[in-house]
């Protein structure tokens, strides 16, 4: 309990000069999209984002949203990312005391607790810190279970640790394997348990443990959306991403020396080679089962996101990717330094705690980081600190070089991430962001909200957070105020919030260039209100403005449209006149129902689905048509079709936006006076062949007057 006690003050080691280790930072668009679904989470699973891959990573959206609900922001945050922390250093303690001692465990915790990549992992929204926890958590459990085989329920729950890993990153699939692999060959060298019984005991009560989260997660998953199978969006995302070559990479060769965040890699890589000549030069008693496991465990992982890094995948040239090697590198460096450490007396070992510890935290002073920093040999006299003391490892003067390497290494991590910041930089960003966000929530009142900024502008940091935390891209109106965003459809009763450290880019410019865009389609952007907000080093407006129909000029279509036949169309069109179009693979499928007609387009992408009876503009002018739907799955498109053409879509739209209670897809379209067309529907899917499905609720038109 004493050790346990220790390591839970580990943080302070870093916490005592600064909290930016547990705030998010800015620039950044995916954690705070998880950040969104934290604060909003049954608004965003079921209205303005369903069906969205993060919304689908439940092993994370899940404990952020409790931990936000529960408590007050800041609070939450800390507490959340705390948390994970905590987790992810405890299990690395425990795994490594029970295979290794706890004196050798407390100093690989305490060096894994000041690690930079770590804290970057745990102290922001992205998931790849909860996977780190997730991960040391079943290695944890499963050494637990590997102790005394009977432990039955300790695999029950490293198979609900292992899943929900998998459910909040996929990536983690391909290396998940190596965990119960992990068990498998540490039952087998400590109690002589055949392969094949230890493979049976993983399929009975670790698979039971990995379907009882799956099922949990489903259970709640349909709680909030209706939908079981939560985890379709991500496979969906990865099966669209397959194949394609991601653009984003920071580089493996950062200032003449391997990038800052492959360093414990590296020295891990190294750790694991010599256990390995170790093993072939020396016969292993079963106690030494562990550093051969943990070391192939690294090893394999590192071949791995090698191999995705080649074919251009950058598992390794990002660090937020490189970081899911830390589980694997800190238990295979913990189980092999330091065994000289469990043999000598306890003032002595004590000694040497407080030594490292008041080492570490000084590593994380500003003027320690940046004296080694302008050092340019300071990485490479690191690395050969490390390399006596792999050689002298039973010796004192091991552990001293040991210690003197991974200060030298801690330092430079510090320098590259946190360095020459102030202390509470990041929590500033946080309060104000928190703080136009509460504005925008109590004027939207559950309508859409989109931004528009300058990636040029001072404020754009704090512009991308705060659009981000409604997932960016679904609510982003404009990146540039050089030219004014004409192309993104707006619905009536939209909230549009403009963020610039600018003042000339206010309340009245927005609304003088978006009337500009939207004067043919008769919608205005009327300003609600204004918010200042004062940063450190700048200070940004938000005007808040709400999208309107310009009164009177949206008339009503009866009886302007008119059936090819003759008779009236009302506004509102039948849903029952619409009609299934035959495909090649017959899966399109229209089925009335309550509230609406339930559609299901063909498997193939960009084939017809259903089509609407030839209609007749006996007017000139512009036309809005509007689908109002509720989400199922797939993506499906909505357009005004004219059969035989070599381009058959007079008008084409495939984004749909929340309108308050469902989603509408509008459709602008011109049509000449005596023009025939039809409103028709087709799978959007993109190269994946999957039929698309969803609710229709209504079609509704009405025409501009001019």
């Amino acid at each position: 309990m004493r050790y346990l006690a220790a390591v839970l003050l580990l943080p302070l080691l870093v916490l005592w000069r600064q909290d930016n280790t547990l705030f998010t930072g800015s620039g950044y668009i995916d954690p705070w999209v998880y950040f969104g679904f934290f604060r909003n989470l049954i608004e965003f699973k079921r209205n303005l984002f369903p069906g969205s891959s993060y919304g689908s990573r439940l092993a994370w959206i899940l404990p952020g949203a409790a931990v936000h609900t529960l408590f007050s922001p800041v609070a939450a945050n800390c507490i959340l990312h705390l948390g994970v922390f905590t987790v992810a250093t405890v299990s690395l303690f425990l795994t490594l005391k029970w295979v290794a001692g706890p004196r050798r465990a407390f100093l690989a915790a305490m060096l894994f607790s000041v690690n930079p990549s770590l804290w970057c992992a745990t102290g922001w929204d992205y998931p790849n810190g909860a996977a780190i926890a997730y991960c040391l958590l079943t290695m944890a459990l499963l050494t637990w279970a590997a102790l005394a085989p009977a432990r039955r329920w300790a695999l029950l729950a490293a198979g609900m640790a292992l899943a929900a890993l998998v459910y909040v990153d996929l990536y983690w699939v391909a290396l998940a394997p190596l965990l119960p692999l992990y068990y498998t060959g540490l039952t087998r060298a400590w109690h002589r348990t055949p392969i094949v019984r230890s493979f049976v005991a993983l399929c009975l009560w670790f698979g039971a443990g990995c379907v009882t989260t799956t099922v949990a997660l489903g259970a709640v998953n349909y709680l909030l959306d209706g939908h079981f199978f939560f985890y379709a969006p991500s496979v969906l995302e990865f099966l669209h991403r397959a194949g394609s070559r991601a653009p984003w990479s920071q580089g493996l060769w950062v200032n003449n020396a391997p990038a800052p965040w492959l360093w414990f890699a590296i020295l891990a890589a190294a750790t694991s080679l010599v256990v390995l000549a170790s093993r072939l030069l020396t016969r292993a008693s079963r106690g030494n089962a562990a550093p051969l496991l943990f070391s192939a465990q690294f090893l394999c992982a590192l071949v791995w996101m090698t191999f995705c890094q080649v074919r251009g995948n950058p598992m390794l040239g990002v660090s937020y990717r490189a970081s899911d090697l830390l589980p694997f590198a800190f238990l295979a460096i913990g189980a092999w330094f330091w065994p000289g450490v469990e043999a000598v007396r306890p003032r002595t070992y004590l000694a040497i705690c407080c030594t490292a510890a008041l080492a570490l935290g000084i590593a994380w002073l500003d003027g320690t980081a940046t004296l080694f920093a302008e050092t340019p040999q300071a990485v490479w006299v690191g690395a050969g600190a490390v390399a006596v003391a792999l050689a002298l490892r039973w010796r004192p003067a091991g552990l001293a070089f040991s210690l003197a390497g991974f200060f030298i290494f801690t330092t430079l991590l510090v320098s590259s991430t946190y360095a020459n910041l102030d202390a509470y930089a990041y929590r500033d960003q946080y309060q104000s962001l928190l703080a136009s966000r509460a504005r925008i929530e109590s004027i939207r009142q559950g309508h859409a909200v989109r931004f528009w900024y300058d990636d040029k502008d001072q404020a754009m940091p704090d512009a991308v957070a705060l659009s981000s935390s409604y997932l960016w891209g679904s609510s982003l109106l404009g990146r540039s105020f050089a030219t004014a965003p004409c192309d993104v459809e707006v619905l009536p009763s939209t909230i549009i919030a403009v963020i610039s450290a600018n003042r000339a880019h206010g309340a009245d410019f927005a609304t003088a260039a978006l009337a500009g865009c939207w004067s043919q389609n008769k919608l205005r952007a009327v300003p609600v209100e204004t918010n200042t907000v004062d940063r450190e080093l700048y200070t940004y407006t938000m005007p808040i403005l709400r999208v309107e129909a310009v009164p009177g000029m949206w008339l009503s279509l009866t009886p302007v449209l008119r059936e090819a036949a003759g008779s009236p169309q009302p506004s509102a069109f039948p849903l029952q006149r619409w009609a299934v179009e035959p495909g090649e693979d017959s899966t399109a499928e229209l089925r009335t129902v309550p509230k609406g007609v339930l559609v299901r387009t063909h498997a193939r992408p960009t084939s017809l689905a259903a089509l609407y009876p030839v209609m007749t503009a006996p007017v000139a002018g512009r036309y809005r048509f509007a689908i109002r739907y509720w989400p199922g799955a797939g993506r499906f498109g909505f357009g005004a079709y004219v059969r035989g053409r070599a381009e058959p879509w007079l008008a084409y739209a495939t984004q749909g936006n929340w309108a308050g209670s469902d989603y509408e897809m509008v459709l602008w379209v011109d049509l000449a006076e005596g023009q025939e067309f039809q409103l028709g529907l087709n799978n959007n899917n993109g190269p994946v062949q999957l039929p698309a499905s969803f609710l229709m609720k209504s079609v509704t038109a009405v025409r501009v007057a001019r």
